[in-house]
């Protein structure tokens, strides 16, 4: 075989312990608005970017 996989790395976290915590975890009154202010903040200018991208490849090909 030319490709093989990589085998799976052990990971120091455990992911069943973590969701455990965070099922437990108690949020406050404005987490629920704060997470999704910051989640709008890092993922609308990176859209607005990669949308201009497309545009001005749109038009450099076909309107100019």
């Amino acid at each position: 075989m030319f490709f093989k996989r990589p085998k799976p790395q052990e990971s120091e976290f455990d992911y069943e312990e973590i969701k455990a915590k965070l099922k437990e975890t108690d949020f406050e009154k404005g987490d629920l608005m704060a997470l999704t202010i910051a989640a709008l903040v890092t993922i609308i200018p990176v859209m607005l970017l990669v949308l201009s991208i497309m545009i001005g490849v749109i038009w450099f090909i076909f309107i100019r």
